[in-house]
């Protein structure tokens, strides 16, 4: 097992004395298999993007446990999670907000190369430019810097980059909701392949139900902060036990 959630919760104070408590995550737990397609759905709110965080380490939990190959990662420092960055990868839904607005996508690109000395500097432009036309863009557009290209080819970037480091685990958080068909059609591609050919582990996280049950083998239904039901892609889709899954469902049919 490469990822195992036990009873996490992630509490917020809020109201004038901070004395009332919002359950923004309430007992989660769930296992992501090596090289598994896990995928996690649930409307605007519900928790997904806390959970997320808490799994990248970007936010600790009020309770429970991460364990990533069997060891224990919730309470870890940032000096600690260092090396897990390189194995714990993720692909948002913003992809541009997650380059140096000030730098060229070229070093957007060979920055995490030389974060973990993956190539000494004769070898850094063959990887950047081998990583980068893999997912279809050319060499010449890395001089542009990120305001400069469409989502698109943003999101790309943002997986080659991700995928360049060899990570074991990929947490997609909305990675296709922002992109047109034939777009969210070649990043889908892209994911698909990657863990076919690098047995990458994801945890696929999205509004369209159509995408999760197309690449994932397995699925969780969050509600409120809980995980209300699991299953395989099949089990959940065809005969759903709980009645907000079914009106998921519905509403997707209905659409």
């Amino acid at each position: 097992m490469l990822l195992e959630i036990n009873n996490l919760c992630k509490d917020y104070s809020t109201g004038f004395l901070g004395n009332r408590k919002i359950h923004a995550v309430d007992d989660v737990s769930l296992c992501i298999n090596e090289g598994e397609m896990f995928g996690l759905i649930g409307e605007s709110g519900c928790g997904k993007s806390t959970l997320t965080k808490m799994i990248l380490g970007l936010i600790k939990p009020t309770d429970g446990s991460i364990k990533y190959n069997g060891e224990e990662i919730s309470n870890l420092g940032e000096k600690q999670w260092l090396p897990l960055r390189k194995e714990i990868q993720a692909v948002f839904q913003h992809p541009q907000m997650t380059f140096n607005p000030k730098k060229n996508l070229y070093y957007s690109c060979a920055e995490p190369l030389r974060l973990f000395d993956m190539c000494d500097k004769s070898s850094e432009e063959y990887l950047v430019r081998e990583m980068t036309e893999c997912v279809g863009i050319s060499f010449d557009q890395l001089k542009k810097f990120p305001h400069e290209i469409s989502g698109g080819q943003a999101q790309r970037i943002s997986i080659a980059r991700a995928l360049s480091l060899n990570p074991r685990l990929l947490i997609c958080d909305e990675p296709t909701s922002m992109l047109d068909v034939s777009v969210q059609a070649q990043i889908l591609r892209l994911l698909m392949q990657a863990n076919k050919e690098q047995n990458v582990a994801m945890l696929f996280i999205s509004h369209d139900l159509e995408v999760v049950h197309a690449v994932c083998t397995r699925v969780a239904v969050m509600k409120e902060g809980k995980i209300i039901e699991t299953g395989t892609v099949d089990e959940v889709f065809e005969n759903p036990k709980e009645e907000y899954t079914k009106k998921l469902l519905n509403a997707r049919i209905e659409i």
